[in-house]
């Protein structure tokens, strides 16, 4: 497929094959485009006053973060920009068919150079902006040559739309970005490149708390169902335990555990199978065979153990005791295990610690400053009751 980029001064700035086809009333061009050539296309640079006009306002860094993405990765991959362009602009020769006939569809596109700077991106500024830092930031460093090179060579779709009027760019930007957000199970799942991700899945079918007992299609668990977590609240909790409750993982720190993604495992895997069932008799029964998965519906209407929120605690508690401290939690799950957290009147442990419970379902408020102020509760009466 050729792609001929000409100076302004001709009469074609871009003449390419194309696909052609209708939607919306408009006539539509499908085709690719080399990052070199996009660069060569649209040379002013992505800036908040460039795009406001049909666009939403840039985000310096997403685009940063969708510029460490092309230099990290070799397997990349970017989804199609979407521009319009005046209908004039655009020039459209159809192929011939082996039959002689003409074939609508696919031909050779021509956009007029002295129109060309009507194009207007409606969906795709971030990636147009980072595609446009990482080849500057590339060409300006020493030794990257081959990734340089590469890039510019790799192609993206570009879809363009016979459109320039600013009100119906910003209806179709509206409209393009009406689609069903991918939900948090489903990235914790598929997304292999986050730590703790992978691990959460593999704690899912390996450990002797969770296996059978994760969450794997909906994002939250049901009253009546027979698992413990969503697969992407055991990521959460599993973050708390290794990483402090209100810690966070920066894109460096995340590489750093894939580097270790073993380690990471078994200590996660010490928290949920030696730890819990130390701490609360609801999990050791799961191991031991005294409680079957069929009675987790029951007794989650009775007790707080197997409640999404005070999982959380327990990982805040556990992090707390062993990683940042470097203390034994074998006192930690001993005050735990004899403490009250029956749902219902009393709640024994989780008022003390000052926790939010809703009367009327017995229901955990998860803010975050209570949550915290519980996992603090718990460690220092776990050091007065070990000191008496």
């Amino acid at each position: 497929m050729a792609i001929v980029i000409k100076p302004t001064d001709n009469q074609y700035s871009l003449t390419t094959s194309a696909h052609r086809f209708r939607q919306g009333r408009r006539d539509v061009y499908y085709f690719t485009l080399t990052l070199e050539t996009l660069d060569g296309l649209l040379p002013q640079r992505v800036e908040d006053d460039v795009v406001r006009e049909a666009n939403r306002r840039l985000t310096s860094g997403h685009a940063r973060n969708i510029q460490a993405y092309l230099d990290e990765k070799e397997d990349w991959m970017l989804g199609s920009m979407m521009l319009g362009i005046a209908q004039d602009a655009v020039e459209f020769e159809p192929y011939p068919n082996e039959d002689g006939t003409v074939n609508q569809n696919f031909g050779q596109m021509r956009i007029r150079a002295d129109r060309r700077n009507t194009m207007r991106i409606f969906d795709g500024q971030h990636r147009r902006r980072a595609i446009q830092d990482v080849l500057l930031s590339l060409s300006q460093s020493e030794g990257r040559a081959d990734k340089l090179d590469g890039l510019r060579k790799a192609s993206m779709t570009i879809v363009l739309y016979e459109e320039d009027d600013i009100r119906t760019l910003r209806q179709m930007f509206v409209d393009a970005s009406k689609t069903k957000r991918i939900e948090q199970h489903t990235v914790t799942r598929f997304d292999q490149r986050e730590a703790f991700n992978r691990t959460a899945v593999r704690l899912a079918d390996d450990s002797r708390t969770f296996k059978g007992r994760v969450e794997m299609e909906r994002s939250t668990v049901t009253a009546a169902s027979q698992s413990l977590l969503a697969i992407n609240q055991l990521a959460a909790v599993l973050k708390a335990a290794e990483v402090g409750y209100r810690g966070r993982i920066s894109r460096e720190r995340n590489q750093e555990y894939m580097l270790e993604l073993e380690d990471l495992y078994e200590r996660c895997r010490v928290w949920a199978d030696e730890f819990l069932p130390a701490a609360r008799e609801e999990f050791a029964g799961l191991l031991n065979g005294d409680i079957q998965n069929s009675d987790i519906p029951h007794l989650r209407a009775k007790t707080f153990a197997y409640n999404a929120t005070f999982i959380r605690v327990l990982a805040g508690c556990y992090h707390a005791c062993t990683m940042a401290n470097s203390e034994a939690w074998g006192p930690l799950a001993d005050f735990i295990r004899k403490s009250a957290i029956e749902r219902g009147s009393g709640y024994g442990l989780l008022v003390d610690a000052g926790i939010a419970i809703a009367p009327a379902n017995n229901a955990l408020f998860s803010r975050s400053q209570e949550i915290q102020k519980t996992i603090d509760y718990i460690l220092d009466a776990t050091k007065t009751t070990a000191a008496i």
